[in-house]
């Protein structure tokens, strides 16, 4: 029976291991790798190619050889021309010159290099797309406004052309009556729907309605009076909002030409989500 021992033993040392370390890659105990070294007992065969595989060695070391002398010509040459540099901080794979990527400061391994350097371009590539979307979704954004806005004004334009046919007013009055509330309906409608400055102004008057609190007793003539006030206090409330919001939106409509060109900036630039 041929004896792997020495050959083992040799291995192991070349390669600055010891018997703990080479058994935890083996997944088999200290104990095991002694007995294996003093010839007590052999590693199966499945047992050796993972020890082959170790030491980047041919498992034809261990069919034709039985001494340390063997073991050493048939390793290859660059086996002992190219020591162990140390162990891959990240895998804790032995680290040759062969396959190191890099040494400084700290030891990393030409896999583990390959592997870091994808997810980086994985990490890139996903950034680059939700960059993409979200200069997808701005221009959306933009746009949706700048179509809803002119479907509205294409609408007041017919109106006010309507109203200038059957007018007795002049007709350069009437073109620039026209022209005004084109103005005025593109670029408050187109703001209606990017939120902001305009949008928050004319909903403005229906944020500052409220009612106070209602004493009454506890009887018929006060549940009347309560029923009684509560409608008042509703009917109030809502002539309150409406004249608060014609105002609000009068106030918007007249400002929006002025804070158009900002907002447009703001929308391309930013979405409606920030800026």
């Amino acid at each position: 029976m041929k004896q792997y021992g020495k050959i083992i033993a040799q291995l192991r040392k070349e390669n600055n291991l010891t018997q703990a370390e080479l058994g935890a890659k083996l997944n088999v105990t200290y104990q095991a790798v002694s007995k294996w070294e003093n010839d007590q007992s052999q590693p199966d065969f499945a047992t050796m190619a993972q020890i082959a595989e170790i030491f980047h060695v041919p498992l034809t070391i261990f069919l034709n050889g039985e001494d340390s002398e063997a073991a050493t010509s048939l390793a290859p040459a660059e086996n002992s021309a190219e020591p162990v540099l140390g162990y891959c901080t990240v895998c804790g794979n032995a680290v040759r010159q062969e396959n190191v990527a890099q040494q400084r400061p700290v030891l990393i391994c030409k896999n583990c290099a390959e592997e870091a350097e994808k997810q980086r371009a994985e990490a890139a590539r996903k950034m680059k797309l939700a960059e993409e979307a979200k200069k997808i979704a701005k221009h959306q954004a933009r746009n949706r406004g700048l179509i809803w806005a002119a479907i509205i004004t294409g609408i007041m334009l017919i109106i006010c052309i309507f109203g200038a046919v059957f007018s007795k007013s002049k007709a350069l009055d009437s073109i620039l009556l026209t022209l005004a509330s084109c103005l005025f309906c593109y670029t408050f409608s187109a703001q209606m729907f990017w939120d902001g400055f305009v949008f928050d102004a004319c909903l403005f008057g229906g944020k500052i309605i409220g009612t106070p609190g209602i004493i009454f007793s506890f009887d018929l003539d006060g549940f009347v009076f309560l029923i009684a006030i509560k409608i008042f206090f509703a009917l109030l409330r809502l002539l309150v909002f409406v004249v608060t919001f014609l105002l609000s939106a009068i106030f918007a409509i007249i400002i929006s030409p002025f804070t158009f060109v900002p907002a447009l900036v703001r929308v391309n630039r930013y979405g409606l989500d920030e800026g």
